[in-house]
């Protein structure tokens, strides 16, 4: 099983290579899940995606940076 560091909550998005970031983690229905924000950053602009994703699912998404 991935082991979330609470202390480590620096990412990197596997699919666009952006930094990304844990907000805070919660429970709902018996299931963890952790609140990440995403900066993109496309041209000039730069985007921030938050997302809520189970924290079993974080490794098939997110890299520690």
């Amino acid at each position: 099983m991935f082991e979330i560091n609470k202390n480590k909550c620096e990412l990197i998005c596997l699919k666009t290579g952006s930094n990304a970031k844990i907000l805070n983690f919660f429970d709902k229905d018996n299931v963890s899940y952790a609140k990440i924000s995403i900066d993109i950053k496309f041209g000039d602009s730069s985007f921030q995606i938050l997302r809520s994703l189970q924290v079993n699912d974080i490794q098939y998404e997110f890299n520690y940076s």
